[in-house]
């Protein structure tokens, strides 16, 4: 035989086969039932067509199962007649069956309310097990919450007159469990009673499933460690143990550099010029976080942050957060900030909070203001601020996330005094009134969408509004930077009200290790009585190295806004650094 007839043959055999494949892509589905059942058969809608026999059975299986739900719990397949291009299914469907009654048995009023048990919803109703499944799932659900993890639902006493059905519902509920305590192994990254209380974990405490269930995303929002194994419920002696294994992740920072250059305000001398930042989480495995943040750019301007975090005080779900903030500004004035935050864990990613806020700035150069006609952009005042905040995270990585959301918001209100300067003509004060309340909120929403393996979109929306009859400069939020509009001065713009959208395209090479492009715009309101709105852009790229020590950051950025200008490259700003973790 030639080779050729092979060919052939070959060819007349696949297009068998296609014809084949075509073939049982149109099988014609059809369920049959008798003529007082044919009309109830017209209520469900199913496939007609299914691609195959097996996508045909598993239309009838789909079927009998949503007539059970409906009642008919009777509904089989009695037989089937099946060819190459049609399914025929015979159906039984039987009567509709009806409640009884469900009688609760054993289980207590209280009980049954909390479940949202109602005895005449069984009375007269159409049989449908889903509801009766609900309310077993809800009754088991509340054991296992409630110290009962073995708890069971039974029935007994099973009445069928007709087509009604009658039970009797009882619960079983196993032996009262409670936690004996959380143990971790292997290296200590943190202490066992720290990680218990996080966690809502102590000894003696009913044994709650909810809390195991929310354990593993409360862990993961942990920045400072990850669990090296997955965790260990194990029950003895009506006691739950849970063991735990941590690997620590090196996040604790220290970052410096200083600079020294000659005081153009002396003859002789040197200005110690420079930046110091140190982040640290998780000392002593306690949990706690410590941040020294220190500026110092030019010789009459430096800043000082200073940040303490104490987490469930008293090993309580009550949190504590202290942030103090120091800026001196050139020679025109000074401020401070204090703000302490108290807040409570609602669930495994939301938290909930109060804050008090308390601010006060000076004037430091009041020479040139003993003429004045009007009075300063820049004053005295005191203030103190109550508000309310709240924060969401559902990221998969707390330090470097691909993938999910956070969300931050924040509302306060307070009473701001105004203090006279004595360099300052009185009479500038005449017209204003010394004390007036001045409310402020904050916004931030975080996306990170994971489009590919390698690929990632990181969007945010941030704002902040704040609202009094008198405004002044030493009042407004500082914008611009590497950490806040790219492409501008460090806190270049004065704002009471501003909105910024940023859209970041980032392409992974390694895990922690990426290229980006970004772009930085939105709008914002200066201080000034009649400021007009300012729209800006910033533009660029960069990238983020991860080594073994730490990361290395390199940003390129131009900015554009009303106030400056158009992009103009002789003004675009270069960012890089190294940031050692360990």
């Amino acid at each position: 035989m030639s080779v050729n007839s092979h060919y052939y043959k070959l060819i007349l055999l696949l297009i068998f086969c296609a014809g084949t494949l075509h073939a049982q892509e149109n099988i014609n589905l059809q369920v049959v039932a008798n003529a007082k059942e044919a009309n109830l058969l017209q209520k469900y809608k199913y496939n007609e067509k299914p691609r195959d026999s097996i996508g045909a059975a598993n239309t009838i299986k789909a079927l009998v199962k949503q007539l059970h739900a409906d009642g008919y719990l009777l509904a089989a397949e009695d037989s089937v007649n099946r060819n190459q291009n049609s399914y025929i299914s015979y159906l039984s469907i039987g009567p509709r069956f009806e409640w009884l009654y469900l009688k609760p048995g054993n289980i207590e009023n209280s009980l049954l309310r909390k479940i949202t048990y109602r005895k005449k919803g069984f009375e007269g109703r159409r049989f449908n097990y889903q509801e009766l499944a609900r309310i077993e799932n809800r009754l088991l659900s509340y054991m296992e919450n409630n110290g009962f993890p073995f708890a069971a639902v039974t029935y007994d006493s099973l009445e069928i007159t007709g087509n009604a059905i009658g039970a009797s519902m009882n619960l079983d509920t196993g032996p009262a469990i409670t936690f004996d305590s959380v143990h971790v192994q292997g290296e200590p990254v943190v202490k066992s009673k720290f990680i218990g209380a996080y966690l809502g974990i102590a000894l003696g405490d009913a044994y709650d499933e909810s809390r195991l269930d929310d354990m593993v995303r409360r862990i993961q929002s942990l920045p400072y460690l990850r669990l090296a194994e997955a965790p260990i419920v194990t029950f003895q002696n009506e006691e739950a143990s849970i063991k735990l294994q941590f690997e620590k992740r090196p996040i604790n920072t220290i970052d410096g550099i200083i600079g020294f250059l000659p005081q153009s305000s002396r003859e002789s001398g040197l200005l110690v010029t420079g930046q110091f930042d140190m982040d640290l989480f998780n000392p002593f495995g306690s949990g706690k976080h410590i941040g020294v943040h220190w500026r110092r750019v030019s010789e009459e301007t430096q800043t000082l942050g200073l940040q303490y975090e104490h987490p469930n005080l008293l090993r309580s779900q009550l949190s504590f957060a202290g942030d103090f903030n120091f800026l001196k500004q050139d020679t025109s004035f000074t401020k401070r900030d204090l703000r302490t935050d108290l807040y409570i864990n609602l669930g495994a990613n939301k938290k909930l909070g109060v804050f008090t806020s308390f601010i006060g700035t000076d004037l430091l150069s009041t020479e040139q203001y003993k003429e004045a006609t009007v009075l300063p952009d820049i004053i005295d005042f005191r203030l103190t601020m109550y508000g309310l905040n709240f924060n969401f995270e559902n990221l998969d990585d707390p330090v470097l996330p691909h993938s999910g959301n956070a969300l931050s918001i924040s509302a306060a209100a307070g009473n701001k005094r105004i203090r006279q300067n004595t360099n300052i003509p009185a009479e500038l004060y005449e017209d204003i009134d010394l004390n007036t309340i001045q409310y402020q909120i904050d916004f931030k929403f975080d996306q990170f969408l994971r489009v590919k393996q390698n690929w990632a979109v990181y969007t945010a929306l941030t704002g902040g509004f704040m609202e009094s009859e008198n405004l002044f400069k030493n009042d407004a939020y500082r914008l611009g930077g590497l950490k806040s509009i790219r492409g501008f001065n460090e806190n270049y713009f004065f704002a009471t009200k501003y909105i910024q959208a940023t859209v970041e395209n980032r392409i992974f090479f390694e895990q922690d290790s990426y290229l980006s492009t970004f772009a930085d715009f939105g709008t914002l309101k200066g201080f000034a009585e009649g400021s007009g709105r300012d729209a800006f852009l910033g533009i660029g790229a960069g990238f983020t190295l991860a080594t073994s020590r730490g990361l290395f950051n390199f940003v390129y950025a131009l900015g554009s806004s009303d106030s400056v200008g158009s992009f103009d490259f002789n003004q675009s700003k270069i960012h890089f650094g190294y940031t050692t973790r360990f």
